[in-house]
């Protein structure tokens, strides 16, 4: 299973008291993910964000869509991992972590729901004003800065950004 730490007014829209009990750890690769809903042009979208890389997921927010969510999120991300060439056991244990559904938790880091509601806002503007679906909004998404206080100055640059994409490969395909 896989920890999945919702905002308040999500965890309304799963019929979820605001302040579950905490989770234990879950074993999953990638760790604990956030995840908030928001709206585009009326219809409910999902956006979850990993804690320790920064990759995104945008989901259906629709009624079914927050029913199946666990399955949505292990299709997409199947599908982007696939797409950027990350294959092996780590994808296959998070994929796993996936199906076999969400431990839902209240949010605990404000670095990241600042992080999480800046991907909302990009999110939007790739779809209001370039015309992308979510999948490939998600992947853009994938391809871009993610900073977080615990990762540290960048390898890249002597600044606090790094690439999700690099964070996903380095805790995915480990050898």
């Amino acid at each position: 299973m896989t920890v999945l730490r919702c905002t308040a007014k999500l965890l309304k829209r799963l019929k979820h008291p605001a302040k579950p009990p905490e989770p234990l750890p879950q074993a999953n690769p990638l760790g604990e993910w956030y995840a908030d809903i928001d709206f585009w042009h009326r219809q409910p979208f999902v956006v979850m964000l990993n804690a320790s890389t920064g990759g995104v997921l945008m989901l259906p927010g629709n009624a079914s869509g927050l029913r199946r969510l666990n399955e949505f999120a292990q299709l997409q991300f199947a599908w982007l991992c696939d797409g950027f060439g990350l294959r092996g056991p780590q994808v296959d244990e998070e994929l796993r972590g996936f199906e076999t559904g969400f431990v839902l938790a209240a949010t605990r880091d404000r670095s990241l729901l600042a992080s999480l509601n800046q991907r909302k806002v990009d999110c939007w503007m790739s779809m209001e004003y370039r015309g992308r679906p979510p999948p490939e909004v998600a992947a853009e998404e994938w391809e871009g800065l993610f900073t977080h206080p615990a990762l540290g100055r960048g390898a890249s640059s002597n600044m606090g950004y790094h690439r999700p994409l690099d964070l996903l490969r380095q805790r995915l395909l480990v050898p």
